[in-house]
């Protein structure tokens, strides 16, 4: 009987301890953000613009992107919506590069595929395991996601995912 109230005790200890934890990290999603919550690491409200590219491209397309690292999986959650500058264009590729800082560029680590070939579309999905070498790179912020058109083939929206 003590052994069944003291587990009851502790696991409810737990809970609420989890519960404070989850509001002390859960923020406003009107502002891009960093965070470790739940044993993943969040990027959220991530801004895709031509403006990030590099060399920067000229577009009035734009998109969002909210990613979640697993350290669990060693996985990528992703929620991507887009639409790029021309109604005309089709999207091409999408990849998360890396290593290279939010001035630089780097080659395409992992592809993302499912997404609509349109000139605007949203994908959802989850990525194949990364290295530990690659979670390494992501987590200090050498990762960024790449819209590749066919305006632009080389990139025509990027978004860093950066610590803040």
């Amino acid at each position: 009987m003590k052994k069944t109230v003291s587990y009851r005790k502790s696991l409810l200890l737990y809970l609420v301890v989890l519960s404070g934890l989850t509001l002390a990290c859960d923020k406003s999603d009107d502002e891009e953000e960093f965070f470790f919550i739940d044993g993943k690491t969040k990027y959220n409200n991530v801004q895709l613009l031509g403006a990030n590219q590099r060399p920067v491209v000229t577009s009035k397309g734009s998109g969002t992107m909210n990613v979640a690292y697993s350290e669990l999986t060693n996985t990528i959650d992703y929620t991507i919506t887009w639409e790029l500058g021309n109604p005309a264009d089709a999207t091409t590729a999408m990849h998360f590069h890396g290593p290279a800082d939010a001035n630089a560029s780097a080659p395409p680590v992992v592809s993302i595929g499912g997404f609509s070939t349109g000139y605007s579309g949203t994908v959802i999905g989850t990525t194949r395991m990364l290295t530990k070498g690659e979670a390494s790179d992501l987590k200090a912020g050498l990762w960024y996601v790449n819209i590749h058109s066919s305006r632009h083939p080389n990139g025509e929206l990027r978004g860093n995912l950066l610590k803040k």
